[in-house]
């Protein structure tokens, strides 16, 4: 809903009004968070819907393996559904004092309402420990932003443009959850709280709080010279007493070439603007009360309630800060038909949050300091022109491509830190951040393939050990814990981009976007379960990896011998599930037809397409 109102010469208020309810319902895929992990892991050979128990006749509801659950009989012993509701409200004073003295004030409130109702009857693997399972969960969250600014805008002379603005704003974030649970439920035909025999609750409350002083100041001068400035002071509650506040600002300037005498004649150039700039901004920490010393209460004692201390105070906790600076060349050709943009950009991130070991006496093994630095810099380019531009007949194309480096420039007294893909489950990749390497550092054991007499997999020792055998001229073993782990590759392409084509003639239009990368590399979880070398025996395996695996008769294979329950491989993080990460990809097709005009006139129709679209096709 909007309403817009003038009252009066000088104040115009405005409110727009939002709501929407979204209601889902999910599916169970067994306890891996991946979308399809059971479908990938199970045996095709074994029915979705197993046999029955020949003793009973009950459904078969066992697992046998590591996840091979029956999921058609499991679906039906279960409810999952979420219901949000999310309402958005805007308020707007605008007041005009003069034409180019304007003040305008801005309330805005956001509220999502999400009811999670999740249930297991006793049949499900759980909930059958407890006879059966309920959970009722309610998050509120709440953010409102008041903002207040005044803006002069004025042209002075033709030629001197001048705008400038001041202001202010406070922002406060507010979440409320509770949950309610209960277990030994009567009978499957009640889902409710109220019905359970064993009940368990749970709430909390965070938020935090912003507030922010603005200015802008920007000047041109007879459309060729532009120069601008901003500076603002932040302050949030996320952060320590003592650091609370940061000033970020920046500067920019543009030279509109084209505008120039001495270019102006030249009449294939239809733009030139030659730009610049540098600024320092802020970036919040996620935690809302890190800096605080905190007491966490809700563990028990028998029925006595207790807690202890959760975190360190540290006051001195502030603001990761980004000091970042570009310089582009912007052009249009022949009278527009060729247009590009080549950027260089650098980015250094300092005072970046890092864990850092402290004294065990404290009673922790480590607290959060601003200590860690990146840099990111790189080369940006995009293309695009009319190869055909002539009556009802059009082509246009263009193209995209970057060039970004990301490195490590400083940690907690040069100490490696390792970690993996946050993505969850045990053939995550492993990273490493280190000083001097790419920010998506792949570490693990180095493979050196399959020995040919024995079928086992051989490890790169990359220490001073004595190896098992030589590989390549390189020590190796066939124990990969004497094997070291090293830098195996960047997940960071080389080169990434996309390009794009339209072809249209009378109202029928055909268009074609790709997207691709060059280089980096990808870690290969799914195919390190289903084509390990035994300990998942009872998986599928794909039929590459039958008919390349290692037996007496075929000694030259890609992969060792299989053996039941083997553990060699499957437990490590190695560069034989590593994959270059290269691809070049279809991401939509998009054939349409517009209606004329003296068709869509007739019927009151100001204009009408017909089209059909393909998505990710190749």
């Amino acid at each position: 809903m909007n309403v817009n109102q003038k009252v009066g010469r000088l104040v115009e208020f405005s409110t727009n009004v939002n709501i929407a309810k979204n209601v889902q319902h999910g599916f169970n895929d067994t306890r891996s968070t991946g979308a399809n992990y059971f479908m990938q892991s199970r045996n095709l050979l074994w029915p979705l819907y197993w046999p029955t128990d020949y003793k009973t006749g009950a459904p078969w509801t066992a697992r046998y393996g590591s996840y091979a659950y029956n999921q058609v009989y499991y679906n039906n012993e279960w409810e999952n559904e979420s219901n949000v509701l999310r309402l958005s409200a805007n308020e707007t004073l605008t007041v005009k004092f003069m034409p180019e003295l304007v003040l305008k004030s801005v309330l805005s409130f956001d509220n999502t309402q999400t009811r999670d109702h999740i249930y297991y009857s006793a049949n499900h693997f759980n909930a059958s420990s407890v006879k059966g399972q309920v959970h009722e969960m309610f998050t509120n969250f709440q953010k409102i932003v008041s903002s207040t600014t005044l803006n002069y805008d004025k042209e002075f002379a033709d030629k001197h443009v001048v705008n400038l603005l001041v202001g202010w704003e406070a922002e406060e974030n507010k979440t409320d959850f509770q949950r309610s649970s209960g277990t030994n439920l009567p009978t499957s035909a009640l889902h409710t709280v109220a019905t359970a025999g064993v009940l368990d609750a749970n709430a909390y409350y965070w938020g935090s709080t912003m507030l922010s002083l603005l200015s802008r100041a920007e000047y041109s001068y007879d459309g060729r010279y532009y120069l601008s400035g901003s500076f603002r002071r932040d302050g949030s509650s996320r952060l320590g007493s003592n650091t609370r506040w940061g000033n970020f600002w920046s500067v920019a300037g543009s030279w509109r070439i084209n505008n120039e005498a001495f270019i102006k004649d030249i009449t294939q150039i239809s733009n030139l603007r030659l730009r610049a700039s540098y600024g320092v901004n802020g970036t919040l920490p996620s935690s809302n009360y890190g800096w605080r010393a905190l007491t966490s209460y809700g563990n028990k004692y028998m029925e006595d309630p207790g807690g202890g201390v959760a975190n360190i105070a540290d006051a001195n906790l502030s603001w990761e800060t980004s000091y970042t600076w570009n310089v582009a060349l912007e052009f249009g050709l022949f009278n527009n038909r060729l247009n590009g943009t080549v950027e260089y950009f650098n980015r250094d991130s300092k005072d970046l949050l890092q864990s850092v070991p402290i004294s065990t006496v404290t009673g922790f093994g480590s607290t959060l300091k601003n200590i860690g630095e990146i840099n990111n810099h790189g080369i940006e380019v995009e293309l695009s022109g009319d190869i055909i531009r002539t009556g009802s007949l059009r082509w246009s194309a263009g193209l995209t491509g970057s060039w970004i480096r990301s490195t490590v420039t400083k940690l907690y007294d040069g100490q490696d830190i390792i970690w993996y893909d946050p993505t969850g489950g045990d053939a995550r990749a492993k990273f490493i951040y280190r000083e001097g390497e790419s920010t998506l550092a792949m570490y693990g054991l180095e493979w050196a393939g399959v020995e040919d007499e024995t079928g086992k997999n051989v490890w790169f020792l990359n220490n001073d050990s004595q190896g098992d055998l030589t590989v390549d001229g390189r020590p190796a073993t066939y124990n990969y814990s004497k094997a070291d782990e090293v830098i195996l590759g960047d997940a960071h392409p080389d080169f990434f981009g996309g390009f794009a084509t339209d072809l249209s003639w009378k109202g029928l239009s055909i268009a074609f976007n790709f997207v691709y990368k060059i280089g980096g590399y990808t870690y290969n979880a799914v195919g390190r379960d289903v084509n390990d070398d035994g300990y998942y025996w009872e998986r599928i395996m794909s039929q590459y990896s039958y008919d390349n695996r290692w037996t007496p008769e075929n000694k030259t294979a890609e992969y060792a011998q299989r053996v039941a329950i083997d553990m060699e491989d499957v437990n490590q993080k190695s560069s034989r599930h590593m994959n270059p990460a290269d691809y070049l990809r279809l991401k939509n097709v998009t054939l349409s037809y517009t209606l004329p005009r003296a068709w869509t006139n007739k019927l009151s129709i100001q204009n009408a397409r017909i089209f059909f679209n393909g998505t990710n096709l190749w």
